[in-house]
């Protein structure tokens, strides 16, 4: 259960990503550079009083997650694209997680729709002791009831202090998992929808500039265990951008790190038979009486 002093926090950062996810449309345009775009949100969350909980995720077309720009990226938002911001903000650790999908090409403006509607249909399958899977279920249904195909392998997922994935998974697809929805828990709800004749699952592709800690004992020998030590006051075991820390490490000593296993470099999620995807996303609190949606 969390306290009111926690439960004001959540709030505050669910509204925070709502203000700022409100303003990504405007943001995203033919001739954007993604770096400006992914500064902006990040800037736009602090000046709100919050932190970003993970870089901003920038995915163009078949990029399903897990991109974000290096230092210095020049990619260039192309006219007909299909952009999916994914927005994270925490107070004091505590986080919200959104994601908007905008359309540079009227052709995809369905699949927008149909993924927004599988996320409204999912929100309202939520029930406090009710069946996680009986959201994939319904998320599936919906999508494939207007021609289109879910993403099979990208999942919603319980969010806890400090950390976007705690371990619960929140399927798009039916299966037969047995798990409930807890009270007094935070859980983001994404969909993500694709065209029907693709292969409805992503893979691994480059890697995607986002990065974060996996052990918390450092290396023995300096500056590395300083910059290490830095890292860890910071972030904790939130996500951050390579371009966050560029200037303070230099590449060498984050290149060793990664090397050596202290941190892990997520990779982009493409799909796999390079078709588009579009994403819809809120975060949710359950009490032990309603569900909030937060963002």
């Amino acid at each position: 259960m969390f306290t009111e002093e926690e439960v004001e926090c959540i709030l505050k950062a669910g509204k925070i990503v709502k203000d700022v996810r409100k303003r990504a449309a405007s943001i995203v345009r033919e001739g954007a550079r993604v770096l400006d775009v992914c500064e902006m949100i990040e800037g736009e969350i602090r000046r709100l009083g919050g932190e970003p909980a993970f870089p901003c995720n920038v995915g163009i077309d078949n990029i399903g997650a897990h991109y974000t720009s290096p230092p210095g990226d020049e990619t260039i938002i192309r006219g007909g694209a299909l952009v999916k911001v994914d927005i994270g903000a925490h107070v004091n650790g505590f986080v919200a997680d959104s994601a908007v999908t905008i359309s540079l090409d009227s052709d995809y403006e369905d699949m927008i729709g149909v993924a927004e509607e599988a996320l409204e249909r999912a929100l309202e399958a939520v029930r406090v002791g009710g069946r996680i899977s009986d959201v994939g279920t319904v998320v599936e249904r919906t999508i494939k009831s207007h021609g289109f195909k879910p993403i099979s392998n990208l999942t919603g997922h319980q969010i806890s202090r400090y950390t976007i994935h705690a371990g619960v998974s929140v399927p798009n697809v039916a299966n037969r998992d047995s798990g409930k929805f807890e009270a007094w828990s935070l859980y983001a709800i994404e969909p993500f929808v694709t065209l029907p004749d693709a292969a409805g699952e992503v893979v691994n592709g480059l890697p995607g500039n986002i990065l974060h800690v996996v052990k918390l004992k450092g290396p023995k020998d300096q500056p590395a265990r300083s910059y290490f030590e830095d890292l860890i006051k910071t972030y904790k075991t939130l996500p951050f951008a390579r371009r966050w820390v560029f200037t303070l490490s230099g590449y060498n000593l984050t290149e060793r790190l990664i090397s050596e296993h202290f941190l892990y470099e997520y990779p982009v999620l493409v799909e796999r038979s390079g078709k588009a995807v579009a994403q819809a996303e809120h975060t949710i609190l359950t009490t032990d009486k309603e569900v909030i949606v937060i963002t």
